[in-house]
């Protein structure tokens, strides 16, 4: 396990977020899970968090977050 060192911390959070279709239509296919995981890691950069995994399927995509404990949700 590696931890993170900041001003005042050493710290390691993540969050492991699934996010699924209404219904668990399989929808998604290879294209769209490119472009969510650009989009994902463009806002994860936005807010000093990183995404450390990411896959899915063509019913759900599957997040890691790694992030810092001064981070606050928008």
């Amino acid at each position: 396990m590696s931890y993170n060192v900041g001003y005042r911390a050493v710290y390691s959070l993540n969050i492991h977020l699934v996010l699924v279709t209404k219904y668990r239509r399989k929808v998604i296919n290879q294209a769209m899970l490119t472009r969510l995981q650009e989009i994902f890691e463009n806002t994860c950069t936005k807010l000093r968090s990183k995404v450390t995994e990411f896959n899915g399927e063509s019913d759900h995509v599957h997040l890691v977050i790694s992030y810092p404990p001064d981070v606050e949700g928008a």
